[in-house]
């Protein structure tokens, strides 16, 4: 009984020291050091910039009684911009392709290529620039009828709104509304003269290189 009662002793204290020693190695185990907290990076929008674009205009003629007509078409623009703390301002050039075709009768208003040269205003509300647009608009026109077919190129004015984001460090993406307005141009058709203006509304969606 003595020899029982001394094992059971011998382990209850070989239980506690065990005990004692996992506590004490806890306590030596050193703590991982924090993380420490880093900054998004913020990207600066200075600088110069091309990419591309995929369109789609809606766009109305007055030659073919003010129907309208819609495409799919595309287009490139480069431009700089200097950025002032949240405030950008630059200026960009883009041509583009329309395709659209407006017809009426025996009468069809066919665009072509167009282009513009604008100012932009936009505030950088990191990582996207909000900005507004508007400048000088050129654009190409066929008229055609029955009599034969003459081109011209018109002259008007495009203003609109956009967003832009930055993808990598120089790869942007964006999407912009515009509304152009070619202005008038005059089409001699077959010994007559007919005048017709064109304006459409456009959405781009693109992508760029930031140098």
């Amino acid at each position: 009984m003595r020899t029982l009662t001394t094992l059971m002793a011998s382990a209850v204290a070989l239980v506690a020291f065990q005990a004692a020693h996992a506590a004490d190695a806890i306590e030596e185990v050193p703590a991982a050091p924090a993380a420490e907290y880093t900054e998004p990076a913020v990207k600066n929008w200075s600088g110069a910039y091309v990419g591309g674009t995929a369109n789609w205009h809606h766009g109305e003629a007055d030659a073919t009684g003010g129907n309208t007509s819609a495409g799919f078409g595309g287009g490139l623009y480069g431009g700089y911009n200097v950025q002032d703390g949240q405030m950008v301002y630059g200026g960009e050039a883009d041509i583009n392709y329309a395709g659209n075709d407006s017809h009426r009768g025996d009468r069809r208003v066919e665009q072509g290529v167009n282009g513009s040269l604008r100012g932009r205003v936009g505030v950088d509300v990191n990582p996207v620039l909000v900005y507004g647009t508007a400048g000088v608009a050129v654009g190409r026109s066929k008229l055609s009828t029955p009599a034969g077919s003459d081109k011209d190129t018109m002259v008007g004015w495009t203003a609109g709104a956009g967003a832009e984001t930055f993808v990598t460090d120089n790869i942007t993406a964006r999407a912009e509304y515009r509304y152009t307005d070619y202005g008038s141009g005059d089409f001699n058709v077959g010994g007559s003269n007919i005048s017709s203006g064109y304006d459409e509304h456009s959405v781009r969606v693109g992508m760029g290189v930031k140098f």
